[in-house]
């Protein structure tokens, strides 16, 4: 009996533990102060033109809401937030490239393929 209590316990709480498939899960970012943004894309197939410009648009999404809208009053604020968005957007595109080069790499071998990261990670620095 004391068995099937652990088991249940361990189910629930992986349950709980296991992300959803949302789009964009926010990050607990006790360890910085930065915005942060994790874009998933294990629902997505990123073999079609289709999957890969959702995927972009995910990207360019999380971007923006990392990065902030800025004041357009103030030319400063606006130029830091352009600063942030483009190289925000390189490192996350760079990532997405990787990604998919170990995807292409992995196609035979189904362990691998399987094995792969589901998420890219954006930050604002």
């Amino acid at each position: 009996m004391k068995r099937i209590h652990a088991a249940a316990l361990a189910v629930i709480a992986f349950a709980i533990a296991t992300p959803s498939l949302a789009e964009v899960v926010v990050k607990d970012t006790s360890w910085s102060k930065l915005p942060y943004r994790e874009v998933r894309f294990n629902d997505l197939n990123l073999d079609t033109p289709q999957g890969i410009d959702r995927l972009n648009m995910r990207i360019t999404s999380a971007v923006k809401t990392v990065c902030g809208q800025p004041d357009a009053r103030i030319p400063r604020e606006v130029a830091v937030t352009r600063t942030c968005r483009s190289e925000s957007l390189e490192r996350a595109f760079a990532d997405r490239d990787s990604i998919m080069a170990a995807r292409l790499a992995a196609r035979d071998d189904p362990s691998r393929l399987a094995a792969l990261t589901t998420s890219i990670s954006i930050a604002a620095r």
